[in-house]
């Protein structure tokens, strides 16, 4: 684990835009704590998975800055961003013919990282596979288990449950509480919270909601949040 994961990270006044007229979210502020496990909720087109995208800085801001480590996330070389922050998209590749262990060994230190942490997703199995033959949950999973093994502070994941079974999203959700214990710092933008919320797993819960993010309280009930979420 990088020993700097003791920095917050830090969304500063930022608002974006997909065109000089359409802003989708206005001066979002968020200050989030390291080892702990963050959500993003928000109906769907409320921007969720934009904001997301830049607080990984693949996505430009048009005013404000996101800040890692004090430092502004978008003006970070992509190899320096890639030692602060790993980004899941929604939607896994599903034409890549790497085999699994190659995708895991690109980012892992070592290969016996990448086969005992794939043994703990119960897949070892996979190891020969190509990633193109996998389902979409079955391919998602992969890429949770390569963000992990890049070993970054935070993890950013966008939707990562979309495709995966009930039994499925029960080993992802332990396998992200363990990643909490042990120092990383994750922010999910997600509809399927009810389980982790239930666990009491939940430190901090951001609403987007008419292009503004509101704080709400990670304590209450999951339905209260989807009642602010509908109001």
């Amino acid at each position: 684990m990088n020993e700097r994961a003791s920095n917050v990270l830090r969304v500063e006044g930022a608002s974006i835009a997909y065109s000089r007229h359409q802003a989708v979210i206005r001066e979002a502020h968020m200050c989030l704590d390291c080892g702990a496990i963050h959500l993003l909720i928000g109906r769907n087109g409320s921007g969720k998975s934009t904001l997301l995208r830049a607080m990984a800085g693949l996505q430009p801001l048009k005013d404000g800055r996101v800040l890692v480590n004090d430092q502004p996330i978008h003006r970070l070389s992509d190899k320096e961003r890639s030692a602060w922050v790993a980004y899941v998209a929604s939607t896994p590749p599903r034409t890549s013919q790497l085999r699994i262990g190659e995708v895991l060994e690109l980012v892992a230190q070592d290969a016996s990282e990448a086969v005992a942490l794939l043994a703990a997703f119960g897949e070892k199995k996979w190891w020969d596979r190509r990633l193109d033959t996998l389902s979409d949950g079955e391919a998602q999973r992969v890429m949770f288990a390569r963000a992990l093994l890049q070993n970054t502070p935070w993890v950013l994941m966008d939707e990562p449950t979309a495709f995966l079974d009930v039994p499925s999203k029960r080993m992802f959700w332990d396998h992200l509480a363990v990643a909490a214990e042990r120092g990383q710092s994750l922010v999910l933008a997600t509809h399927d919270y009810g389980y982790l919320a239930s666990r009491g797993s939940v430190d901090s819960v951001h609403l987007i909601r008419k292009g503004a993010l509101e704080v709400i309280s990670a304590d209450s009930a999951p339905d209260d949040w989807t009642r602010l979420m509908e109001s």
